[in-house]
């Protein structure tokens, strides 16, 4: 709750709040709180015509379903395709550089993303990728 809430809600804090303004400037206030209470109100009632014109809609088209003999589980079953799924997962890309380590461990990189270590020791040591091309 925001701290204009908690003093509202509180007769003497709210009192004790508005001590310092004149009259014409809490009439003001006044008649902007009712302006926005008018507004406030239109949009509940809105609102509610809108829900209910979406309620009776949703009605009418589970009567459309009942009428063909449907369900709507018919319309959301396990064969349909999956929108997030990929159809052509990617295949891994071949390695384009080869090192074998001080310690005789050899090391492929295909050339994209970040630089393994192994290979970002050998570049900083004088190796260079065109010596390591396979």
């Amino acid at each position: 709750m925001t701290e204009f809430s908690e003093i509202a809600r509180n007769k003497n804090r709210f009192r004790a709040a508005c001590k310092d303004f004149s009259v014409e400037q809490l009439e003001t206030m006044a008649a902007q709180l009712s302006e926005f209470i008018e507004k406030r109100t239109q949009e509940e009632v809105d609102m509610a015509e809108k829900n209910a014109k979406k309620d009776a809609e949703k009605q009418a088209i589970f009567a459309a379903i009942a009428e063909a003999g449907l369900t709507p589980a018919d319309f959301f079953s396990d064969e349909a395709p999956k929108a997030n799924k990929a159809k052509n997962p990617r295949k891994p890309v071949a390695a384009q550089y080869r090192i074998t380590d001080p310690q005789g461990v050899q090391h492929e990189w295909s050339g994209r993303g970040r630089t393994p270590k192994a290979f970002d020791h050998y570049f900083n040591n004088g190796g260079s990728k065109d010596s390591c091309r396979i």
